[in-house]
C-alpha cells in the first residue's frame, strides 16, 4: 500500500498539466479570421472583433469604428464569385504587452480561383491587437496593407567591376 501512495505521489508531482500561454491564446484566436474569411462567414468574422474595435482595411478609406461597419466592409471585400480561397498567414509575430493584450504582427494571402485560374492577392502586412475580454480574445485594433514592393536599385547600389 505504501509503494501505490508513493507511485501516485510521484506521478502527481511529476505530471503538471500544460496549459497554452498569453501569447499562444492571443495566436489562436487570431487565426480564426483566417478560417472565417475563406468560408465568407460575415457575420462569423464580425464577432472577432471588440464592439469598439479600430479598423482599416485593405480598402478602407477611413477608419471604421462600429460592428456593422467592419461587417459591412467584410461583406462588400467577400461577396461575388470567389471560387476556392485560401488565407495564408506567414511570418507573424506576437508581443505579450499584458496578461490581456497581444500585439501581433505578420504578413499573409489570399488565394482565390476566378474564371478558372488561381489568382494570389498579397502578400499584405498586417498589425492586429488582441485582448481578452471575460473568457474570449478579441480584435480591438486591425490593420492591413499591401506589402510596397522592394525599391529598384540606383546608380550607385549597382555593383562595379
Amino acid at each position: 500500500m505504501v509503494s501505490l501512495l508513493t507511485v501516485l505521489y510521484l506521478l502527481l508531482v511529476t505530471c503538471t498539466p500544460v496549459f497554452a500561454g498569453t501569447k499562444e491564446d492571443a495566436l489562436a484566436a487570431y487565426q480564426r479570421f483566417f478560417e472565417f474569411f475563406i468560408t465568407d462567414n460575415h457575420d462569423q468574422i464580425a464577432k472577432l472583433f471588440a464592439p469598439d474595435a479600430l479598423f482599416y482595411g485593405t480598402s478602407s478609406s477611413e477608419v471604421v469604428t462600429t460592428p456593422e461597419g467592419i461587417r459591412q466592409y467584410f461583406v462588400a471585400a467577400l461577396t461575388g464569385k470567389r471560387g476556392t480561397t485560401k488565407a495564408t498567414p506567414f511570418a507573424q509575430t506576437a508581443l505579450v504587452l499584458s496578461d490581456t493584450v497581444v500585439v501581433i504582427s505578420g504578413k499573409w494571402q489570399s488565394e482565390r480561383t476566378l474564371d478558372g485560374k488561381m489568382v494570389t492577392a498579397g502578400p499584405s502586412r498586417n498589425t492586429v491587437v488582441m485582448q481578452k475580454r471575460g473568457d474570449q480574445w478579441l480584435i480591438v485594433q486591425f490593420h492591413n496593407s499591401p506589402t510596397p514592393k522592394p525599391a529598384a536599385p540606383t546608380p550607385t547600389d549597382a555593383p562595379t567591376r
